[in-house]
């Protein structure tokens, strides 16, 4: 019997990004974001999360777009939103 080995590489970014965002009910929903000069468009938001860091917050999001997997985060303590990895193929 074959098996069939999925690879998957764990790209670390940690990089500051600019993100559009929508804002309803208390939610915050990336849109899209721009990272080394090209726009990328969130198709989904396969998980979030909340992360308490000293006096702040992250919400860190794993989306799909460009038919790759980024994980991105919102600081509150530095008001700025990041590009922490890309899960490559």
């Amino acid at each position: 019997m074959a098996q069939l080995v999925c690879r998957m590489n764990i790209e670390k970014i940690a990089e500051p990004i600019r993100v559009l965002a929508a804002f309803s009910g208390g939610e915050i929903e990336p849109l899209r974001f721009v990272w080394a000069g090209r726009t990328h468009k969130i198709d989904r938001i396969n998980g979030r999360w909340i992360d308490r860091q000293g006096q702040g917050y992250c919400l860190h999001y794993s989306v799909q777009a460009d038919e790759q997997t980024y994980y991105l985060h919102f600081s509150s303590e530095e008001v700025q939103w990041w590009l922490d990895e890309i899960i490559v193929p």
